[in-house]
């Protein structure tokens, strides 16, 4: 399916439901507003249920290669791999440390220059202030084992609550009018030219199955979180229109997720 299609479709499938009501008392079809994305492909890599670890990093190798050419990807440019890093809880509460090492793996093969894995834990873990922070992703990340298979494979690490609450730049969603304010998202988004989603394969008890989408909550500073969870009657709206900020949109260039 086209990215930029999915991301319409979802935050319009959302809105519906307060959508108008036809004589036979069913919600009328709403369109998407614009036409479809660029095309991209979607790709399984199977194996067998007692694969070893070995068996697995070339399926993650092999699922990314046949859903993308990586002709996006120039020498030495900066790749930001986010990760679904809500806790110390080990896979598949969160993302597979081995499928991060061999995405960072393939990203140096393919030439890349810096990869950088990076998230913002759950609030209840991680809470970030103006003058204060309690709690670290990065502590976080050696208890479910990505920091240390990260840096392994060659990647740095980044957790933008230790920069501080500065270090957050103000993004507009692209669609949908959910958000009173804009999302505050990690200035090192500025600082890469490519994005790689690694969501974690599961439902949220609040959000249901998003396919990848309410991972994005990871990039948020504290005060856009509190706004998401604000208004519930919204909840889901704000999801899919979170996804929708210019660097998302420009930057990510693949997701994929080892389940």
């Amino acid at each position: 399916m086209r990215r930029r299609e999915f991301l319409h479709m979802t935050a319009l499938a959302m809105l519906a439901a307060a959508g108008p009501v036809n004589s036979a008392g069913a919600k009328a079809p709403q369109q998407p507003p614009n036409g479809p994305g660029p095309e991209v492909s979607v790709a399984l890599a199977a194996t067998p249920q007692d694969a070893g670890d070995q068996a697995l990093r070339q399926a993650v190798k092999r699922a990314a290669l046949e859903a993308s050419d990586f002709a996006w990807l120039s020498q030495e440019d900066a790749v930001f791999i986010k990760p679904a890093l809500n806790s110390g809880n080990t896979y598949p509460a969160t993302t597979s440390p081995l499928a991060i090492a061999a995405m960072v793996e393939l990203l140096k093969e393919k030439g890349a220059g810096r990869v950088i894995v990076g998230d913002t834990a759950g609030i209840e873990h991680v809470k970030l202030s103006p003058d204060s922070l309690r709690g670290s992703t990065r502590k976080l990340a050696e208890q479910n084992g990505i920091g240390p298979a990260a840096k392994a494979a060659g990647a740095e690490l980044y957790f933008p609550e230790e920069d501080g609450w500065g270090a957050f730049f103000e993004e507009t969603p692209a669609a949908g009018q959910h958000w009173q304010a804009g999302l505050m998202m990690p200035k090192i988004l500025k600082e890469v030219e490519h994005i790689v989603l690694m969501p974690r394969c599961g439902r949220h008890v609040l959000a249901g199955s998003t396919l990848g989408l309410k991972a994005a909550v990871g990039y948020w500073r504290t005060d856009t979180r509190l706004e998401y969870h604000h208004d519930a009657g919204s909840f889901q709206e704000k999801t899919a229109e979170g996804n929708t900020v210019p660097s998302l949109l420009d930057k990510q260039r693949l997701v994929l997720t080892l389940a």
